[in-house]
């Protein structure tokens, strides 16, 4: 399992980027396409010289053929030198020489010439072969000495055939003669002839064998340069099979190098061993519909929605965190702002108010309150009133939300000293007041790296629940956050990893919906008829699922607050309601 895992966080930079990959294996395969059309064509000429006389030996010795191979490498690194460079040159009038190649291969020296023009790749190649036979040890007395011994045996062979010619006369006279005399004449002439053939063979193969026979490292032409046809196969298939690899590989290395300086969070473990708190869900981007942000509330609208199903799970591990203590009062905070720390508050407590329990939610964000504008509520009154002492009660204050069992206090206007309000004894108050009308309090706290509120909080809660965004949360962010929260002594919970893509791949929503979900109940559909309860001895006994669902501890919800519209106790505290009354 932990190896399909880290395979997977192997490939997730490849398959985040895909798109990258598939771009630049286009654009490779394109750029190559459109060069080799364009690219001339090559031909090829080929010329091979002879090293020595081995081959004519009928029994070379080991050392003789050892001898032949290394002298013909070395020939073929005299042929890459500027001497026969310079002289090949010369030789064709020429100020530059195209691509040319030389190999041993056993007793032959293998020369290649590749050019755009075919007649000038097999003069270059016959003039580099020419150059190494005038360049060579022997020089051009061996090449005089050669000429000379063809020439003798050119003439050797004209004198044969003429002899051969008047033994075929001399045969067809003595056919034709009746005279004793004549015919004896003629006999005798015809073998004379007959032994001025043989002497001239002798000779003829005496001159044959000593052009034969030269030094060792004696160098001949075995096969002259061609003349190319044919211009060599462009390979189409292998310089672009060759290109979209190059260009795939370049792109991996750009997804990779994009990944490693990206610091933001991603890998829920990676972040687990980075804070060593657990990862308690992962929580799938949210559509902003219409623009409203109330229809980001998705435990209000479609609970079968897999990101209801994730606020589920993210409930029931809350839920597991706390089994040694009750988990009354919760803070939901984040590292720093617009990682949705208050649309997971809202909906962790309107999960939480589905399942059956009584929830208040706290927004005490002084600096950018925004769960009025969640739930489409106004913010005339709230928090500030209950911590100024303004209000008739704290119950007066709250607000229904249309979420069964849930009901939410706003901030209220905003205060121009939020720490010290926080921090005062009417806070531990009033969080001690909200304790005594509902289940479970959950507060919406300012971000823990921008102000100190947070930590104020933080020490008097039952535990924090940290909100880091995928791919917007920095890690220097959530370590200074986790090390605020650790200086305070506050009980953090875990983490929740927000806003994931539900394409991403690899980990990420995955995680947290495998994490919790063999433990998550169904929600119960709208009207449909209670869970009975079973009794004993008149009393009620909750069931396990009861337990984690909450059930049997209230019956009854907090009192409707009263329609307030601008109390006497704003205009006796300074604030104004302006900015504060916003109905989204």
């Amino acid at each position: 399992m932990m190896d399909s895992l880290d395979i997977r966080s192997l490939l997730r930079p490849l398959l985040k980027w895909w798109w990258l990959l598939v771009v630049s294996a286009m654009l490779a395969g394109v750029s190559s396409f459109v060069y080799l059309i364009q690219k001339p064509s090559i031909y090829e000429s080929h010329t091979s010289l002879m090293v020595g006389s081995v081959i004519q030996n009928p029994n070379p010795t080991g050392q003789d053929l050892f001898l032949t191979q290394q002298l013909a490498s070395t020939y073929a690194d005299f042929v890459k030198r500027d001497a026969i460079r310079q002289a090949t040159m010369d030789a064709l009038g020429m100020t530059w020489l195209p691509y040319y190649a030389a190999h041993a291969n056993g007793q032959l020296l293998e020369i290649s010439v590749t050019d755009t023009d075919p007649a000038r790749a097999q003069s270059v190649a016959q003039e580099l072969a020419n150059q190494v036979i005038l360049q060579g040890p022997a020089g051009r007395t061996q090449s005089e000495r050669l000429a000379f011994v063809d020439q003798r045996l050119h003439k050797l062979e004209e004198d044969i055939s003429a002899t051969e010619e008047e033994i075929d006369r001399k045969k067809a006279e003595l056919a034709n003669e009746l005279s004793a005399s004549k015919i004896r004449r003629i006999e005798t002439d015809i073998q004379t002839l007959l032994d001025k053939v043989n002497s001239l063979q002798a000779t003829y193969s005496e001159l044959l064998s000593t052009s034969q026979r030269g030094a060792a490292n004696a160098v001949y032409i075995f096969e002259p340069a061609g003349l190319p046809s044919q211009p060599l196969s462009k390979g189409y298939p292998q310089y672009l099979l060759v290109a979209v690899v190059f260009g795939l590989a370049l792109a991996a290395a750009g997804a990779y190098l994009i990944e490693y300086l990206d610091d933001s969070v991603k890998d829920a473990r990676a972040v687990e061993r980075m804070l060593q708190v657990p990862a308690l869900g992962a929580v799938p981007a949210l559509p902003d519909r219409d623009g409203k942000p109330s229809s980001r509330i998705i435990m209000a609208q479609n609970t079968l929605q897999p990101a209801a199903e994730a606020y589920r799970v993210l409930r029931t591990n809350l839920q597991f965190t706390a089994v040694d203590r009750d988990l009354r009062l919760l803070q939901v905070t984040s590292p720093s702002p617009g990682e949705g720390k208050s649309m997971t508050a809202a909906n962790l407590a309107a999960t939480l108010a589905h399942g059956g329990k009584h929830v208040i939610l706290v927004d005490a964000d002084f600096r950018r309150p925004i769960q009025h504008k969640l739930f489409s509520l106004r913010n005339t009154y709230g928090l500030t009133l209950a911590l100024l002492g303004h209000a008739d009660s704290l119950e007066s204050l709250l607000q229904e939300t249309g979420v069964a069992n849930l009901h939410l206090l706003t901030t209220g206007p905003l205060p121009p000293n939020p720490s010290e309000l926080l921090g005062s004894k009417r806070m531990q108050n009033v969080v001690m007041e909200l304790l005594t009308m509902a289940d479970v309090v959950v507060i919406d706290s300012p971000p823990v790296t921008v102000v100190s509120d947070t930590a104020i909080i933080a020490s008097m809660v039952d535990g924090v629940l940290l909100v880091l965004r995928a791919g917007h949360t920095r890690n220097d962010y959530a370590k200074r956050a986790m090390a605020a929260l650790q200086h305070v002594n506050a009980r953090v919970l875990g983490f929740v990893l927000n806003d994931v893509s539900s394409k991403a791949t690899g980990y990420h929503y995955d995680y947290g919906y495998n994490y919790g979900y063999s433990y998550v109940m169904a929600e119960e559909p709208s009207g449909a008829p209670k869970r009975a309860s079973s009794r004993r001895n008149g009393a009620v006994r909750r069931t396990p699922v009861d337990v984690l669902m909450g059930r049997g501890r209230r019956t009854e919800p907090p009192a409707k607050p009263p329609a307030l519209s601008g109390t006497p106790a704003m205009a006796s505290s300074g604030m104004s309601p302006s900015n504060q009354d916003h109905t989204p």
